[in-house]
Order: C-alpha cells, then sequence, then structure tokens
C-alpha cells in the first residue's frame, strides 16, 4: 500500500514524512484560516486536506467546529495514512477532533483516494456518518465532483 500512494500520490507521501517541516506549516496555515472566522464553522477538507486539517485541528483546537466534511478522504488508508497519522491512533482507533462538533465523511465508490470507503466510520471514534455518494462515473475524485454532490449540499445547506 505505502508503496502504491508513493508512486500514484507522491503528495500524499511527501506530507506524511516524520521530517516534513512543510507538515508542520501547512497545519499552521488551516489554523490561521480558521482562526479568522467569525460565527459558525464548517471545514470542508478533500483527500490531502482532510489529512491536513485532521492534524491541524488536534495540534490548533482553538474554535469550536460545527462541521467537518471530509470528502475523498485518505484518513484511514491502512499502512500508508492511518498509522502515520499525529496524533497516532491509540488501540487502533483515531479521534474526532477536539472541537468538532459533527464528522461526516463522503466517498465515491470509484474514488481510490478514500479506499477502504466506510472505514473512516469504523477506525475514527465519533464520525456521525459515513456516505457513499455517486460523484461522476469517471472522474471520481476530483473537488470540484464533491462539492456538487447533493450529499454536500444539504450537509452545508447550501
Amino acid at each position: 500500500m505505502v508503496t502504491f500512494v508513493v508512486a500514484f500520490f507522491r503528495e500524499v507521501e511527501a506530507y506524511l514524512r516524520a521530517d516534513a517541516p512543510h507538515r508542520t506549516l501547512a497545519q499552521l496555515d488551516v489554523a490561521n484560516a480558521i482562526a479568522g472566522v467569525d460565527g459558525p464553522i464548517t471545514v470542508v477538507a478533500h483527500s490531502l486536506g482532510s489529512v491536513v486539517a485532521y492534524e491541524a485541528l488536534h495540534r490548533y483546537p482553538q474554535k469550536e467546529i460545527e462541521l467537518f466534511v471530509t470528502p475523498g478522504s485518505p484518513l484511514a488508508m491502512p499502512v500508508a495514512v492511518f498509522p502515520r497519522l499525529d496524533p497516532a491512533p491509540v488501540n487502533g482507533f483515531g479521534a474526532r477532533p477536539p472541537g468538532v462538533e459533527r464528522w461526516v465523511n463522503l466517498a465515491d465508490r470509484g474514488d481510490l483516494m478514500a479506499i477502504p470507503r466506510g472505514d473512516i466510520a469504523r477506525r475514527f471514534r465519533d464520525v456521525e456518518a459515513h456516505q457513499d455518494v455517486s460523484v461522476h462515473w469517471l472522474d471520481f475524485h476530483t473537488a470540484a465532483n464533491y462539492l456538487r454532490t447533493e450529499a454536500l449540499a444539504t450537509l452545508t445547506h447550501v
């Protein structure tokens, strides 16, 4: 699995290196963006962004997050992502970030980054729901297509 990620998703492997200074900087960028928001906060973090946001929300829990949505997320990907998260899973489980009121995951059945689909709800405590969605028959991972789903619109009341 790590070989697959290294070969096809180099940015994920580069981000997850323990010695990568950009890992902390990316998390700080997310935290600073959230800190500048007044009122209810919804964080929609796609693909690698869900990993960055998950870690940032743990590292910098300064604000309450009303809704955390992770479309096309590799967070539960065994070997390549899940065991390399910071904070590390405890007894096989990741934790919902502090201050996050609701967490919903969305995944297209064909999305290679979101495989294994449903595992976020099984591998992370307090995920409110995992929803399989149909994003696109061929272009099933792009953020734009996830943003167009009825499931995401319903969650965020767009």
